[in-house]
This record gives C-alpha cells, structure tokens and sequence, in this order.
C-alpha cells in the first residue's frame, strides 16, 4: 500500500482481517497528536485500521528501499530468454521471517494449513 492511496482506502468499506492478538506501544507524542487528527478526519475508520495502515504503507515503502541482491542462478525463462536467480539479501531474508510469522498467526487464528504470505497477497480480490 502507498501512503499515496491512504485517502482512498480510508475513504472506502473496509474488510481486513485483524489478528487476535493485540499489540502494545508507547508513542511519541507529535506521532500520537497526527494519529488523532488523522482519526479525527477520517471517523469512519478506527484507530488500528489507521495505524495499520501506516504500517502498512511504512513497511512497503521501506522494502522498496532495499537493494536488490542477485542469488543462485536456476535456469532460463523459456519465454523470454532471461536468466533467472533466486532471490537474496534483506529482501529475501524479509519474505521469509514474514512469510514465517503470518502461517504462526493464521494457526493461532485456526487456520491449520494456510498459505504462504507470498499466495495470501497476490490472491484475487474476487477469491475472498
């Protein structure tokens, strides 16, 4: 999600799955004071959809950030010719522990064989 959409999505229904469990946290106040006014302009969205939506939004433009790190060459792409790798480096190591950390939630939410988070995000919206 892009901070650039945010107006959007607080602007439309929402249907996010949330987890069980809560999270905890002190905040700085100026960043306490923005929530506020954020929760204020937007009063049909409650204080975690925001929050988790910055997030959100603060999570994908930081792996956007990453380097890209070249892995293991494991073959050619029968369409185009190009070589293909595996991935590595932060960004890899990211997808893992997260990919790690949403089967452990989704088990504790009941879900004994969930997919991988990489297969839960690219799901069709008309699959839900």
């Amino acid at each position: 999600m892009k901070s650039s959409t945010l107006h959007s999505v607080w602007s439309a229904p929402d249907n996010t799955r949330l987890t069980s469990k809560q999270y905890s946290f002190r905040l700085p106040v100026h960043v306490a004071a923005k929530i506020a006014a954020l929760c204020e302009m937007y009063p049909s969205r409650t204080k975690t959809e925001i929050v988790g939506d910055l997030l959100s939004s603060a999570i994908d433009e930081f792996l956007a950030g990453l380097p890209y790190v070249q892995g293991k060459y494991v073959g050619t792409d029968h369409e185009t010719g190009e070589e293909i790798h595996l991935d590595a480096g932060p960004e890899a190591m990211f997808w893992k522990l997260a990919d790690k950390h949403y089967r452990e939630i989704e088990r504790e939410m009941g879900n004994e064989d969930p997919p991988s988070l990489y297969e839960a995000l690219r799901k069709p919206k008309s699959a839900e």
